[in-house]
């Protein structure tokens, strides 16, 4: 399923543009009453004619004029006071860009000077403005993104904002960078116009290069970031509070405190910076992960080579049926989601793999954590709808099936004779309960969006992953898919309740992959970013602690160190433990635990707080984590929960993710909730996902489940991984598609 990006891109001219077509002159009768007017002839209809009035003393821009042109032409008009003079500017009407070889600057005394255009004339209450922009209006999460060039240092801003509140201006905008002399800085509000901490410098601002600047936030939570690239660095500001409150973001402004310009003017000369080249994205509930399913409408196959049919119940598969006999033959593709497919057969469960030598074929149970049950399907010469005959390659070693014999399907070497093998799929048209659905009244009245989601989750990679290791059976996707399409070929129902079932299903009624909590068991205990990491910590201090809200004990504070295999320390963590056997022995697992989850993931984390106590309960939030138990569960058990905790600390550090509209929109929007738990509230939805994603975090295949399954949570968790928390180790570069871009 594909949906678009909407962008608008408005980019900001700052040099020298082609001859002009259009004519200019002077009414000297007006001159002499003290007026200026310009003739302009040969213009093109709809663009606009800007009289502009200047201070002679110090070239100060004083007032602006502007005519549309009609018929061709235009004469603006203005007073001139002595002292000033006026200069002409023609602009393309629907751009905004100087139309012409130049900017048609005729002044009194002939003088042609540079002219730049920013906005779009927005009235702004500040006096510095040298340039608005009015947006297409964001609410909930947005993103906006420039590259910045810094001609020459001065004290700049860029600022966002709701035009609700008033004329842009400092205490009425929401985002704010400034750029003050040699550095970019940044500072928190507090939601009513004012700053509530101090600068601080987010990197430098050298002349002459350029920067891409990000402002990311939400408005649902009235909280931004602004990150900034100089090709070669990233730098972060971390979750800022906005300083105006906004309902929505329609306003961007550069300003410079340095420059005299005008109020109500766009337009201005010689600023010490530029932006080009401006994407102002859509809002991100439009964007939607880029997958789309590419199944063979549920049905079971059988695969002749060579006038002999495959099976799969044994170590080693055989090609020996002259006919299909019994399920051993029978064999269902599971799009991997890649491009490749992977066969499972009926009787056994068992995949078409390849060798690791890449010398047999074998019938072997779902590897997870390979790519040689993938393969390609390659359209033979003989290939038509009628004929669905392919030549198989495996996606990982390029080597495809050939049948060396007629006792025995195996993969032939470059240098055997036979060569690769022409596979038929013949489909079985009565052995899948999604085909004989399909031809049913009910589910052809579905779009095709809602049947290509599931078809997507029933027999892709999605159904096969969470099929086997959902919390429990009755609930996994594929059964209960099953006993939906049971239901509806039982001839019980008429097709208004067939349409009703079907509709119940996709509109994410209790359509959870776990009941109780998400499970964390099929982790791997060495994730991308994870390798070589290991812990040392001090003797500790002893002392009297406050372990939970108030409740103070005798302890030990630590120095907890995380290291990279090369020694260097990558996180220092106050492991607080309480002076119990069972705090001291949770303690010990949780070191073990803290080493097998990325960083980035647990970048926020600050303090540990670990005691004997009857609640039995995980809390996290800001930079805390408390562990609560008066039992010790095992690494898996304390993992898979602290993962969830820590869920909640990267919601409440990036202005509480779960709350904002993209997050409701992907709850409201997916067919599938990860738990039953997780349907308690957004929070804990997303403190569930975010376990449930780590369940699946560097495997490719059951990564891509996931993205299917719940393609719009999947989407918001890339966006925030992305874009506030810098991504979560390399192995994702590798698979772009697999996510949000």
């Amino acid at each position: 399923m594909k949906r678009v990006v909407a962008i608008i891109t408005a980019i900001m001219l700052m040099t020298a543009v082609p001859a002009s077509a259009f004519d200019v002159s002077w009414n000297g009768w007006y001159w002499y009453f003290g007026y200026a007017l310009a003739d302009i002839t040969n213009a093109e209809n709809g663009n606009s004619a800007v009289l502009a009035i200047y201070s002679e003393a110090d070239d100060t821009l004083l007032r602006v004029v502007r005519a549309t042109v009609s018929n061709g032409a235009a004469n603006p008009s203005a007073r001139v006071a002595s002292g000033e003079y006026a200069r002409v500017f023609v602009w393309d009407g629907d751009s905004l860009e100087p139309s012409g070889e130049y900017p048609f600057n005729v002044t009194r005394d002939g003088v042609n000077g540079k002219g730049f255009l920013f906005s779009d004339n927005q009235r702004a209450n500040n006096p510095n403005a040298v340039g608005y922009k009015s947006l297409t209006p964001f609410t909930g999460e947005y993103t906006l993104s420039m590259l910045l060039t810094v001609v020459e240092k001065g004290d700049n801003a860029i600022m966002i904002g709701d035009s609700a509140n008033g004329d842009l201006s400092y205490g009425t905008s929401s985002a704010i960078l400034l750029f003050n002399g040699d550095n970019f800085t940044v500072r928190s509000g507090d939601g009513n116009g004012n700053y509530s901490s101090d600068a601080y410098v987010l990197c430098p601002a050298e002349e002459g290069k350029s920067y891409t600047v990000t402002i990311t936030g939400n408005t649902n939570t009235n909280s931004y970031r602004i990150i900034i690239k100089d090709g070669v660095n990233e730098y972060s500001s971390g979750v800022l509070t906005a300083r105006r409150d906004a309902e929505k973001i329609d306003t961007l402004a550069l300003i410079s405190n340095a420059k005299n310009t005008t109020n109500n003017s766009g337009y201005y000369e010689d600023f010490a910076f530029y932006a080009r080249n401006i994407d102002l994205s859509a809002t991100f509930e439009e964007v939607i992960i880029d997958y789309k399913y590419n199944g063979f409408a549920g049905l079971y196959y059988a695969l002749k080579a060579n006038g002999r049919y495959i099976r799969g119940n044994m170590g080693k598969l055989s090609c020996d049926y002259t006919s299909v006999r019994d399920d051993s033959a029978k064999f269902i593709p599971r799009d991997m989601g890649d491009g490749s497919y992977a066969f499972v057969c009926k009787s056994s469960n068992n995949r078409i793999t390849l060798s690791s030598d890449a010398t047999n074929l074998l019938s072997a149970a779902y590897d997870v954590n390979g790519d040689n049950q993938h393969w390609v399907l390659e359209e033979s010469e003989n290939h038509s709808k009628e004929n669905l005959s392919y030549y198989m390659k495996n996606l990982t070693m390029g080597e495809y099936i050939g049948v060396g014999n007629v006792s025995g399907a195996q993969v032939l070497v470059k240098t055997n004779a036979g060569g690769k093998a022409e596979i038929v799929l013949e489909p079985l048209h009565d052995e899948s309960p999604l085909y004989l659905v399909s031809e049913t009244e009910a589910y052809n009245a579905l779009s095709d969006a809602q049947k290509e989601r599931l078809e997507a989750v029933y027999e892709s990679v999605a159904g096969d992953i969470f099929g086997r290791y959902g919390g429990h059976n009755e609930w996994t996707p594929r059964i209960r898919m099953d006993n939906m399409f049971n239901e509806i070929l039982s001839g019980k129902l008429d097709n208004a309740a067939q349409r009703a079932l079907l509709s119940d299903f996709l509109s994410t009624a209790n359509n959870f992959i776990y009941s109780g909590q998400a499970s964390y068991e099929t982790v791997s205990t060495s994730l991308p970013g994870t390798n070589g990491l290991y812990w040392t910590i001090d003797e500790g201090v002893e002392g009297t602690y406050d372990f939970w809200r108030g409740t103070m004990l005798e302890g030990v504070l630590y120095k907890l160190n995380i290291h990279e295999a090369d020694g260097t320390i990558q996180q220092t963590l106050n492991l607080y433990v309480q002076n119990d056997g069972t705090a001291k022995t949770n303690a010990e697992t949780f070191k073990s635990v803290i080493v097998q989850i990325p960083y980035i993931f647990r970048t926020k984390l600050r303090n540990i707080k670990v005691r004997s106590d009857n609640a039995n309960s995980y809390n996290g939030g800001g930079g805390d984590l408390y562990i609560r138990l008066n039992w010790s569960p095992d690494k898996n058990g304390m993992r898979s929960t602290v993962v969830h905790e820590l869920g909640h600390i990267v919601d409440s550090n990036n202005g509480y993710w779960a709350s904002g509209g993209g997050w409701n929109n992907a709850i409201a929007t997916d067919m599938y909730t990860p738990s039953t738990y997780g349907g308690t509230n957004s929070t804990e939805d997303f403190a569930e996902f975010s376990r449930l994603y780590f369940s699946c975090y560097g495997n490719r295949d059951m990564q891509r489940g996931l993205q299917i399954i719940m393609p719009e949570r999947y989407a918001s968790f890339g966006r925030l991984r992305k874009n506030n928390l810098g991504g979560w180790g390399l192995w994702e570069d590798e698979y772009t598609t697999y996510g949000y871009e």
